[in-house]
């Protein structure tokens, strides 16, 4: 019998998650395997298999946690009245994940044209996260701090295609100051029209 990995399922399931996330970053998707994932866990195969019955479901479940995290980081970051200082809030917490799990999203996007179920997953996440922006969006609007005609859909397309561009950057080289004041200068061109965003 397979040696159970310690805690609750939901726990265990993000354990799992967390663990696989930081495999696919080093070794890439496709040379890491369930073994690799296992052995980080200190758990036997058989273990993983419980929660996850193949790689691409592993993968899967880190678009849902991706998507969660999204949400929780727009609620958290733009907690205050003040749309600049939220926008920087909301950056940093997504360079400081970054670091440590960025690399993935891209790696899944190198594999995506030759990899079916891959892109697959990745198209469901950006609609699940286009759909979490434009709720987030709206939200802002019945505050009052976007103007009602601002289309939400639409803006968090940008918004959504901004952030993918500044993290790249970051893998190209670009430092943090610098990935930051691009997304700056972008979060205002989006949504200056639509506030009074203050410098």
């Amino acid at each position: 019998m397979p040696k159970v990995v310690a805690g609750y399922k939901e726990e265990a399931r993000r354990t799992i998650l967390e663990t696989a996330a930081g495999v696919f970053a080093q070794k890439g998707f496709t040379d890491a395997t369930m073994d690799d994932v296992a052995k980080e866990l200190g758990v036997s195969k058989g273990a993983v298999y419980q929660y996850f019955s193949s790689k691409d479901e592993l993968f899967e479940g880190l678009c849902d946690a991706a998507a969660k995290m999204v949400e929780e980081r727009l609620r958290e970051s733009f907690s205050g009245a003040d749309l600049r200082k939220s926008a920087e809030r909301y950056m940093d917490s997504e360079l400081d994940r970054f670091q440590n799990r960025g690399v993935l999203m891209f790696e899944a996007f190198a594999q995506a044209p030759r990899n079916a179920s891959i892109s697959g997953l990745i198209g469901n996440n950006y609609v699940t996260v286009l759909e979490v922006m434009t709720r987030f969006l709206e939200t802002l609007k019945e505050k009052g701090a976007l103007r009602k005609e601002m289309d939400s859909a639409e803006v968090a397309e940008l918004l959504i295609a901004l952030r993918h561009g500044v993290l790249a950057t970051v893998l190209m080289g670009v430092s943090r100051e610098d990935a930051m004041r691009v997304w700056m200068n972008g979060f205002e061109a989006v949504l200056g029209r639509y506030t009074a965003i203050k410098r």
